[in-house]
């Protein structure tokens, strides 16, 4: 038994697929000023260094230690310089994470 395509259903040329966008078009215009802005930030004297307690390294990323959704990502008021080494470690850490982020389960208050 061979299968034989049902005229009525021709689906018709095939549609290019369209890749879906890494950011909104306004978290796209906000990513932009965030670049530029970050980089000014770790530029000042006082952000050079880790703000962890012991450790002396380089700041080369910035804790929000508020978050990042929505407008967050640009509020400067909660931007913390950080080595790469201790912002995953604040991602993977629970407890040093308690430590140095604010909370949104406590209404912002460290734990």
């Amino acid at each position: 038994m061979t299968f034989i395509p049902n005229p009525k259903q021709d689906p018709g040329p095939k549609k290019k697929r369209k890749r879906i966008a890494a950011y909104s078009t306004k978290r796209a215009k906000q990513v932009e000023v965030y670049k530029k802005r970050r980089r000014i930030f770790l530029d000042k004297p006082e952000n050079k260094y880790c703000f962890i307690d012991r450790c002396n390294d380089l700041a080369t990323t910035i804790e929000h230690t508020a978050g990042r959704s929505g407008e967050m990502l640009l509020n400067e008021e909660y931007w913390k310089p950080c080595c790469l080494r201790c912002n995953l470690e604040l991602e993977n850490n629970p407890k040093l994470s308690k430590k140095y982020q604010l909370s949104r389960i406590h209404k912002g208050k460290r734990a």
